[in-house]
């Protein structure tokens, strides 16, 4: 074994040890080391430090090393100091090249505690072991067992002929580059950083055409583009494809190295008739499941650079199955802040339209789409009207109506059911053409429920990647739509209750507010003048003669005189002032923040608007003049109470009607 091999071979032991986190080391056919140990156990150092733990040693894993010489199988075994140790063969042309014995790590808890046969055999004291045991965590048994057999891969690619050592010499030096990065990225890199790092060393190492890396997505059966890179990675973008057949059902069944350049294979896999060939390299957890996939296209691999993607490919799935992991628990982090989020802004919405546009965009966000519409019951006639949309003309639909089982959304409200479709033209539930206005063919419709009567229909499509939705963005919609459905019914009985209070404090025929309200508000507003120290004015109104009114042209005028009344203030008074009606044809209005001077002022303002007014009479053919008599006080200057307030702008109103009418008068203590 020439020592440019053994170079090569060493640079290889410590990578892998370094990203397994297992000891390895190696021994010629003699059962010398060929090279150094890779991460050794300092537990083995401190044994074999002493005459009798080096014998125990030689006893254990020298003998496992001379038994796998003579059988040339592997063997794995449990040393005096409760280590897990696996021994394997490099078997080339027949004979065994070298031999690989690594592990050395403990699988269950109760190992790492020293026990007196423990300590006779190893001669290491029992404080000694529990320290250097207590840095070495137990480990899966499984993962030694895959250890094994990924090292046993990598080497047996390196050893198996001086042919392939010359042929691939250049290409392994960057290849033990590629292993390092990937060493790194195991405990550094996000997802998207693994995977650029994974494609641009294989195309550049290999010189490939094009490279994708693949994704699996076990919930719906399918592999993801998650990268691709290469002369032709274009063809690549947004690239989905099933694995219910063909080469990648294949691929993940057989989890190996398979390649075509049959077009109807080629064709089946979704890809384009310009593809002339491709390879597949499927990533193998230590569970034997398949996490991904290493798509080559056009490439004319040799058979030695298959071996070395293979035996890359092994170590690289577990590295994405560790990465995966990773991702997925940030992203259900990230999936429940985004819906305590939701949930939060819902829960602070009571206006109806702006929470109907608020759940459709924040629900649609939530599985990154771009359109959807949320529709709910009318009472009335039980169809679905439209009440929000999200990447449509609210306008094109205001007016749209939808029966129980008319179109998509009538069959979700008729049935209760919810609806994923991957492709709206090849679903027979749907059995529906593509409308040009949606991007994709996939959509999801979910019934809003409620104590299980159903009271709208929430549609969403067009991801924004351009994927179908998947069985995970229906769950997550579901749970989103029962709370929005809780939420809709609150905010729409906040809405009747809010009505029915507006109604029991206005007056039906001004629609001014009742003398009931202003009961309420004048005591609201002395009790803030007071906690403030502000001004707060009361203009008492009563029209002058609006018996004669009554009397001569009948109640039909008589009410329009009272509405034309409740116009003037409202065109009058200012934002904060507040206008009722008092009773009959006695109107008051309440002025916060303002002192007898100011009020003076507006009711002079009032006052003259009046006499602008000229009311038609229909039935004498002529028009009639409306005046007012206002009545001012202020508090605190004339009154501490809300009763006495009313009583001193009362008694300034009585003045006004005694001195001609027509006027204001300011009340003024005698």
């Amino acid at each position: 074994m020439d020592q440019e091999t053994l170079a090569a071979w060493k640079a290889m032991q410590d990578g892998f040890a370094s990203m397994s986190g297992l000891s390895l080391l190696s021994f010629d056919p003699q059962r010398t080391p060929a090279c150094g140990p890779s991460q050794d156990n300092p537990i083995c150092a401190a044994v074999q430090r002493t005459e009798v733990g080096e014998r125990h040693c030689q006893a254990h894993c020298g003998k496992a090393v001379a038994m796998v010489l003579e059988t040339a199988k592997p063997l794995f075994i449990k040393c005096e100091a409760n280590l897990h140790v696996f021994t394997t063969p490099i078997v080339v042309g027949g004979d065994v090249t070298l031999i690989l014995q690594g592990g050395k790590r403990f699988i269950a808890e109760e190992e790492r505690i020293p026990t007196d046969r423990l300590t006779d055999r190893t001669r290491l004291p029992e404080e000694a072991f529990a320290a250097l045991a207590k840095g070495q965590p137990p480990v899966d048994n499984a993962r030694i067992i895959a250890a094994a057999r990924y090292a046993e891969q990598a080497a047996h690619s390196l050893f198996e002929s001086r042919h392939t050592r010359a042929t691939i010499g250049s290409k392994y030096s960057s290849l033990l580059t590629l292993f390092s990065l990937v060493a790194e990225l195991r405990q550094e890199s996000d997802l998207e950083t693994f995977c650029s790092t994974v494609l641009n060393s294989i195309g550049v190492l290999f010189d490939v055409h094009t490279v994708g890396f693949l994704v699996v997505n076990g919930t719906d059966e399918a592999v993801l583009l998650n990268q691709a890179f290469g002369y032709k990675k274009e063809l690549l973008q947004g690239y989905r494809a099933s694995t219910r057949e063909g080469l990648l059902n294949q691929a993940l069944t057989e989890r190996r190295h398979l390649r075509t350049d049959e077009t109807r294979e080629i064709l089946k896999m979704g890809l384009p008739a310009s593809v002339q060939s491709v390879d597949l390299f499927p990533l193998v957890t230590h569970e034997d499941r398949v996490e991904g996939l290493i798509l080559i296209l056009d490439s004319d691999l040799k058979p030695e650079d298959v071996q070395i993607l293979e035996a890359f490919c092994a170590q690289t799935g577990l590295v994405l199955h560790n990465r995966l992991l990773q991702d997925r628990l940030q992203e259900g982090v990230k999936r429940e802040s985004a819906r305590s989020r939701i949930t939060h802004e819902l829960s602070s919405t009571l206006d109806t339209d702006q929470l109907f546009d608020l759940i459709l965009d924040r629900l649609a966000s939530l599985v990154d789409a771009e359109k959807g519409s949320l529709m709910l019951v009318d009472e009335q006639d039980g169809s679905l009207a439209v009440k929000a949309v999200k990447g449509l003309n609210k306008k094109l639909l205001e007016s749209v109506r939808v029966a129980p089982h008319q179109g998509i959304s009538g069959k979700v409200l008729a049935t209760g059911a919810s609806l994923l479709v991957s492709d709206l033209e090849r679903d027979e539930r749907v059995d529906q053409k593509q409308r040009p206005r949606y991007r994709t063919k996939s959509f999801i419709s979910i019934p809003l429920k409620l104590n299980h009567r159903t009271i709208g229909v929430l549609n969403i499509s067009d991801k924004i990647s351009g994927a179908v939705f998947s069985p995970d963005d229906l769950e997550r919609l579901s749970v989103m739509a029962s709370y929005a459905s809780v939420v809709i019914e609150r905010s729409t009985y906040y809405q009747k209750s809010e009505e029915l209070k507006r109604i029991s404090t206005m007056d039906p025929l001004t629609q001014l507010a009742n003398r009931r309200y202003f009961e309420e508000r004048l005591l609201e507003e002395v009790q803030r003048a007071k906690r403030h120290e502000s001004p707060l004015s009361l203009v008492m109104v009563d029209l002058d003669d609006f018996k004669k009114i009554n009397d001569s042209y009948g109640h039909p005028a008589g009410d329009e005189a009272l509405r034309t009344t409740a116009r003037v203030f409202r065109q009058t008074i200012r934002t904060i002032d507040v206008a009722c009606r008092y009773g009959g044809e006695e109107f008051a209005v309440i002025l916060p923040q303002t002192a007898k001077p100011g009020a003076a002022i507006i009711a002079e303002r009032i006052c003259a608007e009046f006499r602008k007014l000229d009311l038609p009479v229909q039935q004498v053919d002529r028009w009639l003049k409306i005046t007012g008599s206002l009545g001012v006080a202020c508090f605190p200057d004339d009154a501490d109470t809300p009763e006495a307030l009313i009583q001193q702008a009362d008694i300034a109103l009585y003045s006004a009607k005694l001195h001609g009418k027509d006027r204001v008068v300011v009340f003024e203590r005698t």
